[in-house]
C-alpha cells in the first residue's frame, strides 16, 4: 500500500512540474513562420523519421577498404580544411551532410579512392536542401535539372559527322 501512495506522490509531482514548466515556444507565438500550433506534431514526425533513418552503430564493420578513422578524417576535412568552413555554410548543412554520409555508407560498400567523393557529394546534396540560394534555385526549378543542353545536340551532331 505504501508503494501505491509513493507512486501517487510521484505522479502528482510530475503533474505539478509539468504545469509549471516554461513554454519555450511562447516567444514565437506571433511568428507565423514558427508554426507553434504544429510544433508538437512536427517534432513527433522528426522522432519517427529519426528512427527510420538511423544507421547501425557498427555499420562501418561491413567495409573492407575504409575504416572508422578514415570516416573521421573525411568529416574533419569537410568541416575544417576545405569545404564547410571555407564556404561559410550553415550548421544545418553540416549535420545533414554527416547524416547522408553515414546513411549512404551503411547501405553500400565504398572503396577508399571514392570516400572523399562520397563526402563532397553528400555536402552538395545537403546544400541543395539547406542553403538559401541552392534551395531557392532547386525549388524554382522544381528539382527538375535533367534538361537537354546544347552539349547533347553538339555531341550527336559530331557523331553524325
Amino acid at each position: 500500500m505504501a508503494l501505491i501512495g509513493t507512486f501517487k506522490c510521484v505522479l502528482a509531482n510530475i503533474f505539478l512540474a509539468k504545469s509549471t514548466l516554461l513554454d519555450i515556444d511562447d516567444a514565437d507565438k506571433n511568428d507565423q513562420l514558427a508554426v507553434v500550433e504544429y510544433i508538437d506534431d512536427i517534432y513527433a514526425h522528426y522522432k519517427k523519421q529519426e528512427i527510420l533513418s538511423c544507421v547501425r552503430p557498427s555499420y562501418m564493420s561491413q567495409h573492407r577498404d575504409i575504416t572508422d578513422r578514415m570516416r573521421g578524417l573525411l568529416i574533419d576535412w569537410l568541416i575544417e580544411e576545405q569545404v564547410h568552413y571555407k564556404f561559410e555554410l550553415m550548421e544545418e548543412t553540416l549535420y545533414l551532410t554527416v547524416n547522408l554520409i553515414d546513411w549512404f555508407l551503411s547501405c553500400r560498400p565504398v572503396v577508399r579512392k571514392n570516400l572523399q567523393l562520397v563526402g563532397i557529394t553528400a555536402m552538395l546534396l545537403a546544400c541543395k536542401y539547406e542553403e538559401v540560394t541552392e534551395k531557392e534555385m532547386m525549388n524554382t526549378l522544381e528539382f527538375n535539372i535533367l534538361v537537354p543542353t546544347p552539349f547533347l545536340f553538339v555531341k550527336r551532331f559530331l557523331k553524325a559527322n
